[in-house]
């Protein structure tokens, strides 16, 4: 499990010629488990109107003989630097849907109808300058998918991703001791993460998130959402791709992308000591619409504004940090944002579309 010579056997490579590539999820996709060596993540990344972007994310993990339960979250306010913090859990309660979950600074409630999830955070600081609280709602989402059953084979476990590709949210969001409160809607995306019989660090080397979104108001466009998830599997289990991504616009079927690059140009050291860093990525995308049409999509995402840049093994308790030393050394996320991203879309028999939005891109790194 931990230290054989498994290859990896995508999810998509077990879809076989007759079947569709795209699957709706299920609850049982969703559903904790927290069982066995693994980890589990429900993750809600958001834009709002105007312009703050937001990562709300509760975690569970289990290595050898460590379980622990996080907190992530990220708020970008424009022309400020990112608030990134992680806060561990003593407990962690799951509800008898086995999809709401609670921590101590951190709820997450679906709805009886699955229709609506409402994420309730609070970093519990008394100093109301360093107070943060959130309540965010996620409803009137898009269809759940995952790619065929969603099983990606690696190191003798299973890993899996499943989305919600495109939200409506609206947020209620106290900081830096503001005298009241910011409330502001957006659009959102909800993945949901699931390894199971496999250590976190043996899934991916490099990750690859980027979610695009446009503020209808401004650009003068109908709403869309477009996110790709992209990493590569370790050498020694095949260094094989795995990707999935979506668009997703107002009144449109839906498009779904399965067969994607991500090119990292014009690496730098400038801005960490740790790794260079692209100034650009080249994403391009291949799959197809809901209704059955080719497509494709093209993007170049800049590193333009650089908001973080997270020690992942600094954010871990001393037994799992100890334990994940061994096996890879340095893990960092680096998180940026992009004004005036273009995204190009062309669909089979369709006229080519340019569409504006604002980037968010982040890049883990492992060696």
């Amino acid at each position: 499990m931990f230290w054989g010579s498994h290859k990896t056997k995508t999810a998509l490579s077990n879809v076989k010629d007759n079947e569709q590539v795209i699957s709706e999820i299920t609850n049982d996709d969703l559903d904790w488990k927290c069982s066995g060596t693994g980890s589990e993540t429900h993750s809600i990344y958001f834009k709002l109107n105007n312009g703050y972007f937001l990562f709300i994310q509760f975690a569970w993990a289990k290595i050898a003989i460590s379980t622990t339960y996080q907190t992530n979250f990220y708020l970008y306010v424009p022309g400020s630097p990112g608030i990134f913090e992680t806060i561990n859990q003593s407990t962690m309660n799951v509800g008898k849907d086995k999809l709401s979950v609670s921590g101590e600074n951190l709820n997450i409630s679906w709805s009886f109808d699955m229709k609506e999830i409402t994420f309730m955070y609070n970093n519990n600081k008394k100093d109301p300058k360093e107070n943060i609280s959130v309540i965010a709602t996620y409803k009137d989402f898009a269809k759940g998918y995952k790619i065929g059953d969603g099983k990606n084979h690696i190191a003798g476990g299973i890993a899996m991703h499943s989305f919600y590709p495109n939200g409506k949210v609206e947020a209620t969001i106290s900081f830096n001791g503001l005298k009241e409160p910011v409330i502001d809607s957006g659009l959102g995306l909800f993945i949901r993460a699931c390894s199971t019989g496999i250590l976190p660090y043996n899934i991916g080397e490099d990750w690859l998130l980027s979610v695009v979104t446009n503020n209808p108001a401004q650009e003068n466009q109908d709403e869309y959402l477009f996110h790709l998830m992209h990493y590569t599997t370790p050498q020694k289990y095949g260094g094989q791709d795995i990707t999935q991504g979506a668009i997703i616009r107002k009144d449109k079927p839906a498009v779904y992308f399965y067969n994607n690059t991500a090119e990292y140009l014009d690496m730098t050291s400038g801005i960490s000591k740790n790794y260079d860093i692209p100034s650009s990525v080249k994403i391009t995308c291949h799959g197809m619409t809901s209704d059955g049409k080719k497509a494709s999509l093209n993007f170049l995402a800049k590193t333009e504004f650089f908001a973080n840049e997270i020690d992942v093994l600094g954010q871990l308790n001393k037994l799992i940090k100890t334990f994940v030393q061994a096996l890879v050394t340095k893990p960092y996320i680096f998180q940026f944002h992009q004004k005036n991203a273009k995204l190009t879309l062309q669909i089979e028999g369709e006229d080519e579309v340019i569409l504006a939005g604002d980037g968010f891109l982040e890049l883990t790194m492992m060696k």
